[in-house]
């Protein structure tokens, strides 16, 4: 489990009203929400469960990993957001999960309130709702995995997931270590451990090093994962 680290408060003066650069390209006129970018070093809170929720989250860059404490202590990572995607939606107004850079992680912070005044056809919001979706389905794709697939073929959905949204080509650099995809698929780290070597030995992925995977065979790959 990792040592919580000092939060970050976001300011809670009016903040700066800039457009991003994106936007700005693709929509000159478009509404575009007050918004303030954030660094994060590896392994810093970006928000706590329990903390009050105002903001949500757009990845620059890096890697975020978003977990809940289990009442005996474990930890379950309930879902890794990449660059593109959003985070820190909640249905009131409090975090019920918690959310921590991977490794050095750069993202957009939009206040909540401005969203919800931003006009039906902005880009902008349409660009929201696509990202809203996605989660969702990843929700519902984690869910399955969880309940219906034995460790081998967790850990085989896993990399065709990151394959897929990383555009790798399969040449996959995993940031997260080995304890974070353990806790995402509900595995210990022993068994991660174990089913890398399975895939390795059985001649569908190549470890590079602990971080590197390349995959050898991916309909080999894809076949597990079904």
């Amino acid at each position: 489990m990792l040592t919580p680290n000092p939060v970050l408060h976001l300011p809670q003066s009016d903040l700066p009203q800039a457009a991003g650069a994106l936007g700005r390209a693709r929509e000159a006129d478009a509404f575009q929400p007050s918004s303030v970018p954030l660094n994060f070093a590896r392994n810093v809170e970006i928000f706590a469960e329990g903390e009050m929720a105002g903001y949500v989250y757009k990845i620059v860059s890096g890697v975020v990993r978003v977990s809940k404490l289990l009442p005996d202590g474990r930890r379950q990572i309930s879902a890794f957001h990449l660059t593109g995607d959003m985070f820190g939606f909640e249905v009131d107004d409090v975090h019920h999960v918690s959310a921590e850079a991977v490794g050095p992680v750069k993202v957009i912070a939009y206040k909540w309130q401005s969203l919800l005044s931003a006009s039906s056809s902005s880009s902008f919001v349409h660009e929201l709702l696509n990202c809203t979706m996605i989660g969702l389905r990843q929700t519902q794709d984690h869910l399955l995995l969880l309940g219906r697939k034995n460790a081998l073929e967790r850990l085989a959905a896993f990399l065709v997931d990151m394959v897929s949204r990383t555009g790798s080509n399969g040449m996959l650099h995993l940031v997260m270590p080995r304890h974070d995809i353990a806790d995402y698929l509900g595995l210990t780290l022993e068994t991660v451990s174990r089913m890398f070597a399975e895939l390795k030995d059985a001649g569908i992925i190549k470890l590079e090093s602990a971080r590197q995977v390349s995959v050898l065979d991916m309909s080999k790959l894809e076949a597990m994962a079904a």
